[in-house]
């Protein structure tokens, strides 16, 4: 009976009575759902790994470093750009799935494309296939920051705060558990199957998990309030996308979220390092392609941890904690990737790494969502992505002009001072209490 009674208790909500009441009716639904499509894109990923498996992939059409260090940029930076476009529309959307669910097909279209491209490289040139490649990089980064926004707001709106740690944390242990079989799996592809049908198969593999996800996503249920609908559809007519008096007013007002946003544009800088994890691993020790894969493996067993430990404990810590602690992790692992002498020392720079992304997801998730007041979210959300992701898109441009004049590790060491100035702006932000602005 106890693991039944651990159910009931990890599903039910405290009897708040701000909870609106169709979000504590199909809130089982919704976390059960928005889990299992979390999970499923973790699987899908695995096969298409944005850090290891597509940089190595890229690393076999062109030599060139700055397009390599794109191939993970172009992905965050896309997540995070359009969001500062979309704030005033979003905000204005009476319901926040429609928009959702349409972008969320659209973000899907490159994974398609993807493993056709690999199948193609018997008849067309490399360079005609990294462009083909690269656009569909930037074509999923960008959809898929056309559908970050709406899904924010989704996800706050179904999963109260209270309980924001327990969801990201446990959908992302059940992903990161599947990841690691199929990492598992996408190594063995690699390895048994001759170039470029390795990579193809392994990428339509991972296309047909990353649409299972959507199917589970399509089914939350958001709740409604009449009210709210009738004003928010008569002011679709103004201002739909754009909203820049709300953004002058924050960036002019709000002292503590300027802290917070000089803190994730220094590390977003810091992160040019991430798309070439890989590629100087496998070069640095010569290792056939496939280590990749093992790579990717080492990244999702260690993100298991963390999310598993950051879900435990997050909505006691709170979110900004976690992002301290994430950060100064990754830090250790680029101290790690400078200093290894062998690989069974390089195989713990992607388990610190991973364990320290798991962190970073849910610190800047939920931290995104509490900086600003419920009603003024999304424009705080449209700015806590889009002003930081303009620096993750310039990121890998420094880092593969640093390792093309004067090598890798002279990148890492950049890399490490940028991270290193979001940790000190990070520790003078403060984490809002419900309710309260801290404008100043």
């Amino acid at each position: 009976m106890r693991p039944i009674h651990y159910i009931r208790q990890f599903f039910r909500l405290s009897p708040d009575p701000s909870i609106h009441p169709q979000v504590r009716t199909y809130f089982r639904k919704n976390f059960i759902n928005n889990t299992l499509d979390a999970s499923f894109w973790l699987l899908g990923e695995s096969f298409v790994s944005v850090n290891t498996i597509l940089p190595v992939f890229a690393s076999k059409l062109t030599d060139s470093a700055i397009l390599i260090g794109l191939v993970p940029s172009l992905i965050h930076a896309g997540w995070f750009i359009p969001q500062i476009l979309l704030a005033g529309y979003v905000r204005r959307l009476p319901q926040k799935m429609p928009f959702a669910r349409a972008m969320g097909l659209v973000e899907r279209i490159p994974f398609l494309v993807l493993p056709l491209t690999a199948f193609l490289l018997r008849w067309i040139s490399p360079g005609a296939a990294i462009w083909l490649f690269m656009s569909m990089v930037a074509f999923r980064g960008f959809a898929s920051g056309m559908v970050a926004l709406p899904w924010q707001e989704l996800i706050a709106s179904v999963i109260p705060s209270t309980v924001r740690s327990r969801f990201f944390g446990f959908s992302r242990t059940l992903g990161r558990i599947l990841a690691v079989i199929g990492s598992a799996v996408a190594g063995t592809i690699l390895a048994n199957f001759s170039y470029p049908d390795n990579y193809a198969l392994s990428f339509f593999v991972g296309a047909i998990f990353i649409f299972l996800s959507y199917a589970f996503f399509t089914r939350t249920v958001e709740p409604t309030n009449g009210e709210k609908i009738i004003r928010d559809v008569n002011s679709l007519t103004e201002n739909s996308f754009f909203d820049f008096p709300a953004f002058k007013h924050i960036l002019k007002n709000d002292g503590n979220f300027k802290k917070y946003l000089t803190s994730r544009i220094s590390f977003q800088l810091g992160s040019m390092a991430t798309g070439f994890l890989a590629v100087y691993g496998i070069r640095q020790f010569s290792l056939p392609d496939e280590q990749a894969a093992v790579f990717s493996g080492f990244l999702f067993a260690s993100g298991i941890l963390g999310f598993f430990f950051w879900g435990v404990i997050g909505d006691r810590v709170g979110p900004r904690r976690i992002l301290l602690i994430s950060d100064s992790m990754q830090i250790i692992s680029l101290i790690l990737v400078i200093i290894s002498p062998t690989i069974w020392l390089y195989y713990l720079v992607f388990f610190i790494f991973g364990f320290a992304q798991s962190g970073y997801i849910i610190g800047e998730l939920i931290l995104g969502m509490e900086l600003g007041t419920e009603e003024d979210r999304p424009i705080y959300l449209g700015l806590a992505r889009g002003v930081p992701g303009v620096f993750i898109l310039i990121a890998p441009l420094i880092g593969g002009s640093l390792v093309t004049l004067i090598g890798y590790q002279s990148m890492f060491l950049t890399a490490i001072l940028f991270t290193s100035l979001g940790i000190i702006f990070l520790f003078q932000v403060r984490e809002r209490e419900k309710g309260l602005n801290y404008y100043q």
